[in-house]
Formats: structure tokens, sequence, C-alpha cells
């Protein structure tokens, strides 16, 4: 008989892959309920890429960018330290291209996006939920404070320091330090353009602009509408380590006069923007990177984003595959999915995923190496290679895909077994004839 009660769904964590995957379930008609573990006051971060392949699947929920401060990224100029260009490239063909546009935005107001669509759409959110454990078997989640709760399918959407993920076998990794750290600060538009210093880096509006040394670089780029600058000013770990506690949060107090000497090299534009960073709002944080985890699934748990895979912010599609596995892990669960056929559905959400994301982990990881560490190794950072293989992908129609070819599998294998036993029936009752003079009985 097929499955008529909704599945219930357990999401552990709200940033953007759990809500996109409660929004993508909830459009399944699921019961969602997403548990926090933060008091979710306001969300942390500076700005985000929307590249085509994320922003595309947001696009098919009805999410559109330029709704909540999107811009769209329509080029990029890559510079050396002195300010000379190395690089600029125009990208405004992007949404003809991929087929659909490359935006920046900013995290907090995507995440509002999220948060309230989800909330909107029938999922429940509970805050201050902090989960010490996961029963993949009977899809429990046991909670700090003793409370348990049962689904049928548990979603681990909990960041790099996921709980969830010691569920998957050999998933109880430690993520690391990846060597570099990152400042982050935005800036008024204004303020730039009011500068003669810095305001030539503002005459081409929708750029994204980088400033790249051996061992450091710093990326600027819009949001909130162009009325705000992002920066990343990634550098070595070591060098501003007395103002990490090492877990890899976002909300560290950074110093910015440790800011200012760790480019005092940089051309006056660089110099001048750091200045007129806040000192209040500059964060720091460590870039950490994991060993890739054995698998993504086990029994009735599944998980994603940075619990499955943590992203280095060296091409911007941390937040992107997030959204890819979400939207890929619906789709492979459509309305009417039996409870028994999720572990065969996440078998293919792992085969759908593990490559991609760790392929794009790994583009990563090239981009974000020092030039020299890059010529040592005989590595290329390719662009045309990985943009091509990032951008060029829609997941929901590969996922989909992949269900369907799967469903076809199970269908052809049921007819043939069904071909096979009308076969035997039909021997049987041959020979049964023959043994009974010729009076067919039936089997």
């Amino acid at each position: 008989m097929p499955n008529t009660k909704p599945l219930r769904i357990l999401i552990v964590g709200a940033g953007i892959g759990g809500l996109t995957a409660a929004i993508a379930f909830r459009e399944q008609g699921y019961d969602v309920e997403i548990f926090e573990q933060s008091k979710m006051v306001q969300e942390t971060g500076a700005a985000i890429h929307l590249a085509p392949n994320s922003n595309g699947l947001l696009r098919r929920m009805g999410l559109y960018a330029e709704d909540f401060g999107g811009v769209e990224c329509v080029g990029f100029t890559n510079n050396l330290p002195n300010g000379q260009p190395r690089i600029s490239m125009y990208t405004g063909h992007a949404a003809e291209k991929w087929k659909h546009p490359w935006h920046l935005v900013h995290r907090g107001q995507l995440h509002t996006t999220l948060k309230d669509r989800a909330i909107k759409d029938g999922a429940r959110l509970t805050l201050s939920s902090r989960v010490a454990s996961v029963d993949p078997k009977t899809a429990t989640i046991t909670f700090e404070d003793g409370k348990t709760t049962r689904g049928d399918l548990v979603v681990g959407a909990d960041g790099v320091h996921s709980k969830t993920r010691k569920g998957i076998p050999g998933g109880d990794l430690k993520p690391f330090d990846s060597g570099k750290s990152a400042f982050r600060f935005l800036i008024p538009t204004e303020t730039l353009r009011s500068d003669p210093i810095t305001a030539p880096l503002l005459e081409k509006e929708g750029y994204l602009t980088m400033w790249i040394g051996d061992d450091r670089r710093m990326v600027m780029y819009p949001c909130n509408s162009g009325t705000m600058m992002n920066f990343v000013a990634i550098h070595p770990s070591r060098e501003s380590a007395s103002d990490i506690s090492g877990q890899g949060g976002w909300q560290e107090l950074g110093s910015k006069d440790r800011l200012l000497q760790l480019y005092k090299d940089f051309a006056p534009s660089v110099q001048s923007i750091l200045e007129k960073a806040d000192s209040s709002k500059l964060k720091v944080w460590n870039l950490l990177d994991m060993a890739a985890v054995p698998g993504f699934i086990n029994s009735r748990l599944a998980i994603l984003g940075d619990a499955a895979h943590p992203f280095l912010p060296h091409q911007g599609q941390g937040g992107g595959q997030a959204i890819e596995d979400a939207v890929s892990l619906a789709a492979l669960l459509p309305a009417g999915t039996a409870v028994s056929d999720i572990p065969a559905r996440l078998a293919l959400y792992e085969k759908c995923r593990y490559e991609r994301s760790h392929k794009i982990q790994e583009y990563t990881r090239i981009a974000g190496m020092d030039l020299s560490e890059m010529a040592k190794l005989g590595k290329k950072n390719d662009m045309n290679e990985y943009v091509t293989y990032n951008f060029g992908h829609d997941e929901f129609e590969a996922s989909s895909q992949a269900l369907k070819n799967s469903l076809s599998v199970t269908d052809t294998r049921t007819q043939h077994s069904s071909g096979w036993l009308s076969s035997l029936r039909t021997l049987l009752s041959w020979l049964r004839s023959i043994v009974t003079g010729g009076k067919v009985k039936s089997v």
C-alpha cells in the first residue's frame, strides 16, 4: 500500500543548509522540525556568494536574491599587491551562459529570508536545543538535557563542529587549522566613494576585486543592494593567532593594528580601506579544514553542508554546496516516500553528492594555496575548469534524474521477476496436466 502519512523530518541546525532543507521538505508536504543550539538573536557573517548553481535552486523555490539585497556580480579584477591589475574579466553573461545570475548577498539577509520562509511554510523552529547524540537506526535525537525526540529521518546540518556527524561510520573527525585565518568587515560604499584614494575602486559596479600576494590576499565585493562593501583579508594564521580562540568561530574581535601591519606592503588604496574598518566590528576567524568523511549517511541519518564537507572560502561555494545538498535530499525523498524507502534513497543522496562536493573542496584548496606553494607542487589554478564544473550544474535536475533512473531499474527488475514467476506457473501447470491426464488444475 502507498504511504499516506507524511514523513517526520528532524533537522539539526538552522544555518543556510538546514533552513533550505526545511523549505524543500515542506514543499513535499512533510512534517519538519528544526533544532538550533543557539538563541539565534542575529545571524553572524558578512557576505556570501550565490553562484548560478545555488542561486538557480533558490530561484526555483521562489527566492530571488535581488529581493533581499543581492547584487549581481558582473565581473572581477585580480590585482597584484601593489594594485597593478593582472586579470580583469566581465561575467555579466552568467545568467545567459549558466541559466541563472551570480549574486553577492549579505549572509544575514539570506539567512533571515530562509528562516522566515521556512516558518511561513510550516516548519517548526526550536531554539536553544543542544544535541548530544543521534541514533541513526531509530532516527532519534537525544539532547543534552536528556530529552529525546523521534522522527523518520534526521538531517545533520550542524556545521563544522557537528554532533550528528558522529553518527556516521568514521565520522568522528576533528577539523584542523588550514594554516590561514581571515579578517572580515563591512564598509559603507559611500565612505569609500568619498575618498579620492578608494573611489576609483568603485568605478565598475558589481565587480569583485582581489589583491593577491604570495601568502595573503584581500577580497572586496558589494552587498546590501550595493550600499555596503564586504571585505575578507586572508593571511597566515600564525600572524593573528593571539586574537583567535582556535574554535573557528565567527565572533572573535580582531586587532585593527595587526590588520594594518599584515598588509603594510600592499597598495595605498588597500591601506586606506583598512583604515576605514570599524574596530568595534572587526572580526577574525580561523579557516578550518577537515579530512574527508567516509560517507554522508547511516540508516536514517544524513549530513549536509559543513557537517559533511567544511569549505574554505576561496571559491565562495560553501553555502552553495549546502544548498545543493538540501535540494538533493528533498528531490530524492518526494511526497509519498515510505519510511522503508529512506535508507535506499539516502544511498542515492550520497552517490549524487559525495564526489561533487569533495571535488569542489579540492578546487577550493588549490585556489587558496600560496602562489609559491602552487608553483612548487606544480598545481594550476585553472579558473575555466572550476567555474565550468561549479556553475554548470543543476542539482535538482541531477538528483531527480538519479531517482528516476533508480526507480526505472527497480521497475524493470520487478517486471523480470513477475515474468519469471508467470513462466514458472505456466510450466508447473503444464507438468501437472500431464500427470493428471490432461486435466489442468490451478496452481
